[in-house]
């Protein structure tokens, strides 16, 4: 099992900032950490995205220095097990509203005796059983594994004080674009009503000592990152969309004035 830097990073008390990609490009994964992101969200739940075609993208993440952090559709086990022989370092759970679901997913990610997660040494992540022995990997792969749990709903807001009790969570990620839907406020992320969840979240989370992450306007991160929030992703299409508008609009109005 790799070190997992992403994992470091947070518990240096450092910001760190991925890139959710919905779609199976492993040279697109491989570019974005050339371009010096911390990780990348391999999204599963939103995308074409499987087990059978995730592999090459946890490659070119490694390859090129991110954390390929895996968001399964579901937190059963039969659901995350795959992702994670296939070597992601992690996953980020959508829709977690318990404390009882918190625990199904690192019960999922996790080998005994902090989970359940079934054991096969041959895999990816345990260089395929080549290098060290069974009992060094399992403890490896414990230690570096990270689990985030997304909360989506204000259910899942109301209940973070039993949430973060969990042993296992590492980052407790605020969804604000499920949460505006939910709330009666689609598309909405930075309604009043809408962040004054999300800061009461964020409170209760650094509260308790653990790690928040949010997802939503751009605009907003610097404040979140005064109130304590560290984990943050961004995705491909925002990113393609807001270099590709303000170089069209200088290219063609550079041909305009060519008469072109």
């Amino acid at each position: 099992m790799r070190k997992n830097t992403l994992k470091e990073k947070l518990a240096a008390g450092k910001a760190v900032f991925g890139v959710q990609i919905t779609f199976p490009s492993p040279q697109v994964v491989e570019l974005l950490g050339h371009l010096g992101f911390d990780w990348v969200l391999i999204d599963n739940e939103h995308g074409s995205i499987t087990v059978d075609n995730v592999e090459p993208l946890i490659m070119a993440a490694e390859l090129s220095g991110m954390a390929p952090i895996v968001r399964p559709v579901t937190g059963q086990p039969e659901i995350i097990s795959p992702f994670m022989d296939r070597g992601a370092w992690g996953v980020q759970l959508p829709h977690v509203n318990t404390a009882d679901e918190a625990r199904t997913v690192v019960d999922a990610v996790k080998y005994a005796p902090q989970g359940h997660r079934g054991l096969y040494s041959r895999v990816r992540p345990a260089e395929y059983g080549v290098a060290g022995a069974t009992k060094e990997y399992i403890t490896e792969a414990n230690r570096e594994t990270l689990v985030c749990v997304m909360l989506e709903e204000p259910e899942g807001i109301d209940n973070l004080g039993e949430m973060v009790k969990v042993e296992g969570v590492d980052v407790f990620f605020v969804g604000t674009g499920d949460l505006s839907a939910s709330m009666g406020y689609p598309g909405e992320q930075t309604h009043p009503e809408v962040q004054k969840l999300v800061r009461r979240g964020v409170e209760t989370i650094r509260g308790a000592g653990k790690i928040p992450g949010i997802g939503g306007s751009d605009a907003l991160m610097p404040e979140f990152l005064e109130i304590g929030v560290q984990y943050f992703h961004t995705n491909v299409q925002a990113l393609v969309q807001n270099a590709s508008q303000p170089y069209l609009k200088g290219v063609r109005e550079a041909a305009s004035k060519a008469g072109m």
